[in-house]
């Protein structure tokens, strides 16, 4: 790229970030602004045949973990898109990073047609996993639950299209028609026609000997029919749970011994755990097969052993990803490879001071059962049952903070996913936002 390029995009980069130094803190809507507002989130309600989660209209304006919405009110993003926004808002590597995509011959590409800059990426991801795994080749698409359609594609293959799949109880892999038959989650399930490909598997951290009864059982029932075990290191829709690697160790044990394939579902973990991947938090790469990331990553990737590569065919698609994304995504993977990962990273700093923040408000019986990993903290508020859960949200929402659901039925819990850049300040603010919502539940 010629310097002239170089000095354009420099320029454009300081705008935006100027452009994001007036937001200080939380505020309220403006007034003026109202009605303008009021019809947006009327047309998106009608446009979409429901109306949003949250009454969020982005500005485009952001810095870090604030977002500045259409109706002229700021908040604290405690969801990063549910996992999206590593960086929070208007990140001035991504910034770059996209204009420079932007400036490329096409705004998407594709396998028959890619730039340098996928080997780049790929080249990236590969060597970050084989720091701890023996994953050696990949795919990139769109989305996260493109990923795990590919994962599930190319381990079928591989053990001759054996179809059954074990799964943690709790487990989300997405809501494709495959996906569903793994998903234990059943409002996304209705109306559809299921197969029974799942075999649940109990996640019981306390008492390990329950996940691997289930395992010999389903072994001992379907034996050669099981193809794979799916595996979130950290439960994220079925409740922000999570396990030490004394629990999953054995599991895999089994798996290699019978020959069943270890799938890591990352698409949530992937960048947030305290290590860019969580298998690698626990030492567990050795075990791993196959592979999937994404949210953070502005893209998804499906990641395997050389032997699990399928033939030609199996997997392919026009798009990789749009040029912006795969450049943001490279961006991404060498900014938090600098300080951010390891025991005194920054992720782990984060992660205790957020911590401490939520035991003072459990020391007031306002939360119970903290509990996550890096950026991925969740909580049970209150009597944890789902209308206060989500009334709780709404009200937080209203004050200033974004944060998210998780769990089934009718027990609920808070889902926090803090973007890496955030300061001392805005986790303070954040606290204080939350323990005011929750008096006046």
């Amino acid at each position: 790229m010629s310097n002239r390029f170089e000095t354009l995009i420099q320029s454009l980069v300081d705008l935006k970030i100027k452009e994001g130094e007036r937001l200080k803190r939380v505020c309220p809507p403006s007034l003026e602004n109202s009605g303008r507002y009021t019809h947006l989130l009327q047309q998106i309600s009608e446009l979409r045949g429901r109306p949003l989660y949250y009454p969020y209209i982005g500005s485009g304006v952001g810095r870090g973990p604030l977002v500045q919405l259409s109706d002229g009110s700021v908040k604290l993003d405690f969801t990063s898109g549910i996992g999206v926004y590593i960086l929070g808002h208007s990140h001035p590597d991504l910034i770059r990073a996209g204009l420079v995509g932007a400036l490329e011959d096409v705004v998407m590409q594709g396998h028959l047609q890619a730039n340098a800059i996928y080997v780049r990426l790929m080249e990236k991801v590969i060597q970050i996993a084989q720091r701890n795994s023996s994953l050696s080749q990949g795919w990139i698409c769109p989305s996260g639950s493109m990923a795990n359609e590919n994962a599930l594609k190319i381990i079928r293959q591989k053990k001759g299209g054996v179809r059954h799949v074990l799964a943690f109880e709790g487990a989300f892999a997405g809501r494709t028609g495959s996906l569903l038959e793994i998903t234990d989650n059943e409002k996304a399930k209705k109306g559809q026609p299921l197969c029974g490909d799942a075999l649940r598997i109990p996640f019981t951290p306390k008492k390990p000997h329950l996940a691997l009864e289930a395992l010999e059982a389903h072994w001992q029932n379907k034996g050669t029919q099981i193809s794979s075990f799916i595996v979130e290191f950290m439960l994220g829709d079925g409740g922000y749970h999570l396990a030490p690697r004394s629990f999953f160790l054995p599991l895999f044990q089994f798996c290699r011994e019978k020959g069943i394939a270890v799938w890591a579902d990352e698409i949530q973990t992937f960048c947030r755990s305290g290590e860019f991947f969580a298998f690698e938090k626990l030492n567990l790469g050795e075990y791993i097969d196959v592979c999937t990331i994404g949210k953070s990553l502005q893209l998804s990737i499906t990641l395997w052993k050389k032997e699990y590569n399928p033939e030609p065919g199996l997997v392919a698609g026009t798009f990789a990803s749009s040029s912006s994304s795969l450049h943001s995504a490279l961006a991404l993977l060498n900014f938090l490879d600098q300080g951010f990962m390891g025991p005194s990273g920054k992720v782990e700093k984060i992660h205790k001071s957020w911590v401490q923040h939520l035991k003072k408000l459990e020391t007031k019986k306002l939360i119970s059962n903290i509990e996550g990993w890096g950026l991925m903290i969740g909580a049970t508020p209150l009597d944890g049952k789902a209308s206060t859960v989500r009334s709780l949200l709404q009200n937080l929402f209203e004050k200033g903070l974004i944060a998210f659901p998780c769990g089934k039925g009718d027990t609920m819990r808070l889902r926090f996913l803090i973007p890496a850049v955030v300061e001392e300040e805005h986790l303070a603010q954040a606290a204080h936002i939350l323990e005011q919502a929750l008096i006046a539940q």
